[in-house]
């Protein structure tokens, strides 16, 4: 460079490729003063347009997560959860039954003083996940800040366009609250992994969210202790040859199993119904679990293979295999994965608890670990390339959104308990339910206290109670949470004269009832025994 320029040939600007020009040094060289204020004013303009970015982008999360919201009703998990959280119940009523349930109480108590002050209706319910699930990709783009601006906003559309995101901001369940929490943890994690020198206030302040939020995850869901140590451990491991740091990592460690292990000693004691409901899980099959999540994670199985295609060639690169083990970006989302996965398999090896909703938490680092692999492609190729790659990577995974918005995949408890309650004469007296009460129960009891619902158990009609059906409601039966193949077996193996019954279909709900057209009268369509005594006599 000539010297006219002002500039030695000996002095260059620096690069700042790997890391956020937020953070990059004031570029202030004295003798280089025009150049200095050239460069503040291209990151003046850079940061400029990057508070519209993110923007655009919590706009495209909130609307993927409002659109149909309450196109479909409550199903049966939020049933137990508006069930539980009821503040109808006195305190010591709903604490029992979140004692009874397999989750620790935090978002029962979050949803039990929202329905207080806003209902329990599908909306008002639904809502604070939504705002959460808007709230985690705003989360993510201050949690990661320390990676490269190009990195920060993959990171941003992935989790904006999810389906397991976006399912989830749907649901009132605590998944939405637990990927939020996760990304936090996630998030400070991989900020306590890149500090360096120096930075001991940056290390204690992402040490002290890791915990934090830790022990709030822990108590949100299982599964948020498992993400929370992995994390912890990694931190620890991270931080080996420098002993402060290595002893802030380990306090948090301890400061989180500390402050939840005697929850845990506490809460399973009192397991009981939660225990019952989540049976299912030692019989679901793992291929389907796993393509389940699959489906959740990355929406199904083009864009698995898209995205496999694209790490099995960066992968034979030594050049990428160089920046991932100098990257934290890259290796932190699958050694996360790892950690939580063979945690959870080693509990399940008591009590089953691996489900592709549970392994939500992980898909903050499986998003970062994705987003690491564009940043190195728009060094290797140029962000065109990299940014058609990835734009193809996104259409991909959204091509499950259309099925997600029009199919009907939840069952209709609301719609079934709609139907019953509108049958005259059905103002009291006992109706039969199939499988466990509590559900049945809350969405009748407030409109019909007198309407009594009786248990027919899930393992057959042993135990049945004797008490006859009131003779002015046709309801013999109903039955939610089962296929109609389930449904049609368990009419044909009840006492129940099929000839007089029709059934009132919903999408895995079904309401058995007398079909007075025909020669059905009073109790006709009950059938007599073998021994000529009516199964449903008093």
């Amino acid at each position: 460079m000539t010297t006219g320029a002002g500039i030695s040939s000996q002095t260059q600007l620096p690069r700042y490729h790997s890391a956020d020009a937020d953070l990059a040094p004031p570029l202030a060289i004295p003798s280089a003063g025009g150049a200095g204020r050239a460069g503040r004013i291209g990151r003046d303009r850079a940061t400029f347009y990057r508070a519209p970015a993110i923007a655009a982008v919590l706009m495209l999360a909130t609307a993927l997560r409002v659109y149909g919201l309450t196109r479909q009703s409550a199903w049966a998990d939020e049933i137990t959860t508006l069930f539980i959280a009821d503040p109808s119940h006195s305190f010591g009523r709903f604490w029992d039954l979140v004692l009874a349930d397999t989750h620790p109480p935090l978002f029962y108590l979050l949803i039990r003083w929202w329905s207080a002050a806003f209902g329990q209706s599908d909306l008002a319910a639904r809502v604070p996940s939504l705002i959460l699930g808007v709230a985690t990709v705003g989360a993510a783009a201050v949690a990661f800040k320390g990676l490269a601006f190009r990195s920060r906003m993959a990171l941003l559309l992935l989790l904006a366009v999810s389906p397991g995101a976006i399912e989830y901001a749907q649901e009132a369940r605590s998944y939405s609250l637990l990927l939020f929490l996760s990304t936090v943890i996630t998030g400070a994690c991989f900020r306590f992994i890149r500090c360096r020198g120096e930075d001991d206030g940056e290390a204690v302040r992402t040490i002290a969210v890791l915990t934090i939020f830790g022990i709030v995850a822990s108590y949100t869901h299982y599964f948020g202790f498992l993400i929370a140590v992995a994390a912890a451990l990694i931190a620890v491991a991270a931080a080996r040859g420098d002993r402060p740091r290595s002893a802030g990592a380990g306090i948090a460690l301890a400061g989180i199993v500390a402050a939840f292990v005697p929850w845990v000693i506490y809460h399973i004691h009192y397991m009981s119904y939660g225990a019952r409901m989540s049976a299912w899980i030692a019989d679901f099959p793992a291929s389907a679990m796993v393509a389940w999540f699959m489906r959740l994670w990355l929406g199904g199985t083009p864009a698995l293979i898209g995205c496999m295609a694209i790490a099995a060639t960066l992968l034979s690169m030594s050049g990428f295999r160089a920046f991932a083990r100098s990257n934290a970006a890259c290796w932190l989302g699958p050694l996360l994965a790892v950690i939580t996965v063979a945690a959870a398999l080693a509990v399940s090896w008591h009590t089953p608890v691996l489900t592709s909703r549970n392994l939500i938490v992980l898909l903050p680092a499986l998003y970062l670990s994705m987003s690491s692999l564009f940043d190195y492609g728009t060094i290797r190729w140029g962000t065109p390339v990299a940014g058609a790659g990835f734009a193809a990577l996104l259409l991909l995974m959204t091509q499950s959104l259309p099925w997600y918005y029009t199919a009907t995949s939840k069952e209709q408890w609301r719609e079934s308990a709609a139907f019953v309650l509108a049958q005259p004469g059905c103002a009291a007296g006992p109706i039969y339910v199939y499988g466990e009460t509590p559900n049945y129960r809350y969405l009748v009891e407030k409109a019909r206290p007198r309407l009594d619902v009786v248990e027919i158990p899930v393992a057959g009609n042993a135990g049945l109670s004797r008490r006859l059906p009131a003779a002015d409601c046709d309801v013999l039966l109903w039955a939610a949470d089962l296929p109609r193949s389930e449904f049609d077996a368990l009419l044909k193996a009840l006492p129940i004269d099929r000839s007089c019954v029709r059934v009132a279909a919903f999408y895995w709900a079904f309401v058995a009832l007398r079909d007075r057209s025909g020669r059905a009268t009073g109790n006709d369509c009950l059938l007599r025994s073998s021994g000529d005594q009516r199964l449903f006599a008093p």
